[in-house]
């Protein structure tokens, strides 16, 4: 795919996502906003835990960050890095809302949480890296305070970028810097969130199929193409926030997919709803919509 292609995509991703905060923020601060914001705060904790390595799944995190309660029978080490990074990803929101410049003792903090109390946490890296397998070479450990510096004052001037391009040199410069002796990727991306509750956006949830095309988006940001990535953060984003759009519909006008099969099969329009032309409203494992969607939907499929 050309670089002309992706450019146009993370413009699309941009509209977008100006078009549905939008929605949410002239609805007010609904109880459902709240309840949806708290599920994608939870669910951005799984997605980077198991980026990280943690073998828990949503009701082992959920069981955990809610009740206190290990089940599953997974390693410590994996409850320990879910326990830390909640209570970096919690320190990140309340951040997230206050002014001034992102710091270098703010990358510090984060670390010492999302490291766990086995670490050493918030202490710089300490010895010299070797190159990583597509040939990114870290800087040297004693170079790690000043590029560090440096790092925090790019994110400062990247304040006018596209929010996915933004969130994705935010990630990606980070890594490649390794400023901690471990956990970077976890830092790296309570750093991504905190640019986007910065420009009053909301979690960025890497679920699956985010997960999935991850890593390639991530080596070839590294290799100094960040366009892949921040197309991953572009449609993460209005994943998330299409679910906060969904959960100010009116329930009245919201029928099962199946009442609008008009002779009787629902096929095409599960079809539809799956590769995003029909418009729908996912509610306890039911999809859900309108008919003025279905006949948009019918009506833009029969355009020429």
């Amino acid at each position: 795919m050309s670089n002309a292609i992706r450019v146009d995509q993370i413009g699309q991703n941009t509209k977008r996502i100006a078009e549905l905060v939008g929605m949410v923020r002239a609805a007010g601060p609904l109880p459902a906003l709240r309840d949806v914001y708290a599920a994608l705060r939870q669910d951005e904790i799984l997605g980077s835990v198991r980026l990280a390595g943690a073998a828990l799944d949503a009701a082992d995190v959920r069981a955990l960050l809610q009740r206190g309660r290990a089940i599953g029978g997974h390693r410590l080490t994996d409850y320990l890095l879910v326990h830390g990074y909640a209570e970096a990803a919690a320190w990140t929101a309340q951040r997230g809302t206050r002014p001034g410049p992102v710091t270098t003792e703010d990358l510090r903090a984060l670390h010492r949480m999302a490291a766990g109390p086995l670490a050493d946490g918030g202490a710089w890296r300490t010895r010299t890296l070797p190159p990583f397998a597509d040939g990114t070479v870290p800087p040297p450990h004693w170079l790690v305070p000043f590029e560090t510096a440096t790092y925090v004052g790019r994110l400062a001037l990247a304040e006018n970028d596209p929010a996915p391009l933004a969130v994705a040199r935010a990630i990606a410069r980070l890594v490649r810097l390794q400023p901690f002796p471990n956990a970077n990727g976890r830092v790296a991306r309570l750093v991504g969130m905190l640019v986007c509750y910065r420009r009053g956006l909301p979690p960025l949830v890497l679920d699956a199929r985010a997960r999935r095309a991850y890593d390639g988006a991530l080596h070839a940001a590294l290799g100094g193409d960040p366009l892949p990535l921040a197309h991953v953060v572009g449609r993460a984003l209005i994943r998330a926030l299409e679910r906060l759009r969904d959960a100010i519909e009116n329930d009245a006008a919201l029928q099962p997919l199946a009442a609008f099969a008009a002779d009787g099969r629902a096929d095409a329009l599960y079809k539809a709803a799956q590769r995003g032309k029909l418009r729908v409203v996912r509610r306890k494992g039911r999809l859900l919509t309108t008919e003025t969607w279905v006949a948009d939907y019918r009506t833009n499929r029969n355009a020429p």
